[in-house]
């Protein structure tokens, strides 16, 4: 059977203990204990979505174009600091 290569952005963010992984374009998510289970995880959850999707006659939504990556900089701030709201 010929497969395609679908790609989505997949952000990751850090609740509790638990790492959620979030894909938009298909409005799903996933967790894991680690970032890498996230990963995972999330990508069996894509797979089971599209598999739903192609069985259901329903159209998957094209893959993400642009490949970005999320991450922090830490910087030091002066103690006094006032944030803007």
């Amino acid at each position: 059977m010929k497969a395609t290569v679908l790609k989505y952005e997949v952000i990751f963010r850090k609740e509790g203990k638990y790492f959620v992984a979030q894909v938009p374009t298909l409005g799903i998510s996933d967790f894991g204990e680690t970032i890498e289970a996230a990963k995972r995880n999330v990508q069996g959850a894509i797979e089971c979505h599209i598999a739903g999707l192609v069985k259901t006659k329903t159209s998957v939504p094209f893959p993400d174009t642009t490949e970005y990556y999320i991450s922090h900089a830490e910087v030091q701030a002066p103690i006094a600091i006032k944030f803007a709201y």
